[in-house]
């Protein structure tokens, strides 16, 4: 793992649960709190953001609304979805319109977010590497691509 710490952003319309959040993980993430949609673009324009809990149920938008239009704008941020909603419905549309990457339960679990926010980081980390392995290997592509026109045309 990193030695960097991991910049988390909780979305929530209850301060209560904001507040459990940060007392709960702020010495070991770089948390950031939001309690609308509004300010969680906020936090994600100005931030470096990993790893993004969303409570489901908010008023205007729910929590996977607003990972559908994060997974267009910011489709490298691990999305996880944090509610007391049980439903399946919600379960499904979280993966398939949502792209969540896990499904956890309120109350939360202090340790299982703990496990999940550090397992999503590590996510987060290989899709980058994979990324930045993906660019160079194209670029070496290129290179022997024009290495090779330079040597049929000598």
């Amino acid at each position: 793992m990193s030695t960097k710490k991991i910049s988390v952003l909780y979305l929530d319309d209850e301060v209560e649960n904001l507040n459990s959040f940060n007392a709960n993980f702020r010495r070991e993430f770089k948390v950031h709190l939001a309690n609308s949609i509004d300010e969680a673009y906020q936090v994600i324009e100005s931030e470096e953001i990993h790893v993004v809990l969303s409570d489901h149920k908010m008023p205007h938008i729910t929590g996977i609304e607003f990972f559908e239009t994060l997974c267009k704008t910011h489709p490298s941020i691990t999305r996880v979805l944090l509610t007391g909603c049980s439903e399946l419905n919600v379960v499904v549309d979280g993966v398939n319109r949502g792209q969540i990457y896990k499904y956890l339960y309120k109350p939360m679990n202090v340790d299982l977010v703990r496990k999940t926010v550090n397992e999503a980081y590590e996510k987060f980390l290989s899709e980058k590497k994979s990324k930045t392995d993906m660019v160079q290997l194209m670029e070496t592509n290129e290179k022997l691509e024009f290495m090779l026109r330079q040597k049929l045309i000598s």
